[in-house]
């Protein structure tokens, strides 16, 4: 009687240990479902921040002359209206405050040639460096012409100054020293000589 207790006792202890085998494989079944799901797909993985886009190039080309694209709309509509204005951030990101060496930076740099001679045309000054130009030549009075776009700068009474002088359509076949007939638009810069910055920005258009 009491061996057949055992028995029992021993088969109820047999049932129970396969019952917690059967839940724990399949508990351990399900774990590791869960567990090559987490591997393939890694739900939980740390959050990795969507790396910010490369800067844009600046809207413009430090290899390509001033233009009228280097004008925002509002600025061309002061102009046409007023002649010039007063700005204290001009084109190409340059502002008063920074330096030459950063204008100079954001402009073709071909200088050419350096004057100094007082018959000279246009905003030429006695002591001048042709930053750029579409072209130089002598007008058909021996003076020294330089063909817009172009950049210069002038030394005068201790000042340096930066002119930009740029057509605002592209001048007809030929126009050479008559290019002064045709509109144009000029961004000027003051620099102080004593800490070579920006003192002052002008954006102008004649004919």
């Amino acid at each position: 009687m009491a061996q057949r207790r055992r028995q029992e006792q021993q088969m109820k202890r047999h049932q129970r240990i396969i019952t917690a085998l059967c839940i724990a494989g399949g508990i351990g079944a399900v774990l590791l479902s869960v567990l090559i799901c987490i591997l393939i797909f890694n739900p939980f993985a740390a959050h990795v921040p969507v790396s910010a886009p490369v800067a844009t190039a600046l809207p413009y080309s430090a290899a390509e002359p001033f233009s009228l694209s280097d004008l925002t709309t509002a600025q061309v509509s002061q102009i046409r209206k007023n002649g010039r204005i007063t700005v204290s951030d001009g084109p190409r990101g340059v502002s008063i405050g920074d330096t030459l060496e950063k204008l100079m930076e954001r402009l073709p740099s071909t200088i050419v040639e350096t004057h100094e001679n007082s018959a000279l045309t246009g905003m030429q000054s006695e002591e001048q460096i042709i930053l750029y130009c579409a072209d130089y030549f002598e007008n058909q009075n021996g003076m020294m012409t330089v063909l817009p776009p172009r950049g210069l700068i002038d030394v005068d009474n201790g000042e340096i100054i930066v002119t930009l002088l740029a057509p605002t359509s592209t001048y007809p076949a030929g126009t050479k020293d008559n290019y002064g007939a045709y509109e144009h638009i000029y961004c000027v810069y003051t620099i102080d000589p004593e800490t070579m910055t920006i003192a002052s920005i002008v954006l102008g258009i004649d004919q």
